[in-house]
């Protein structure tokens, strides 16, 4: 089950380039709020947020309203995001579902490439 963080509020500043302020918020309001560049990736920003509410990030999860932002999703012009602790359980078991379907993944493409492959004379 999801646990909405609560922390007292925390600045960090960390981009050179184009940055802009984006804010950080929880169950009980501002969390953080951290100068970033709209190309960081959200697994950028996910281990910059955990190591300033000092707690492990494979235990944070980002939404973007409603929707979950996966680590590959570039920040782009967001100016406000929530952070949804999960129990370390719940974080564990999203890590072996991640690896699950990354490994079928590749498996189904070597598959195609074998497939597509020209035999050798």
């Amino acid at each position: 089950v999801p646990v909405l963080i609560s922390a007292p509020t925390m600045s960090a500043t960390v981009a050179l380039g184009p940055d802009f302020s984006l804010r950080i918020i929880g169950i009980s309001g501002e969390l953080c709020s951290l100068t970033v560049q709209p190309a960081w990736r959200v697994a950028k920003l996910r281990q910059l947020v955990a190591r300033t509410l000092a707690f492990p990030a494979a235990e944070l999860t980002l939404l973007d309203g409603e929707t979950e932002l996966k680590d590959h999703h570039a920040l782009g012009g967001r100016r406000e995001l929530t952070a949804v602790r999960l129990s370390s359980s719940a974080a564990e078991q999203k890590a072996k579902e991640r690896m699950e379907f990354m490994g079928t993944l590749m498996l189904q493409r070597a598959r195609k490439l074998a497939s597509q492959a020209k035999p050798r004379v």
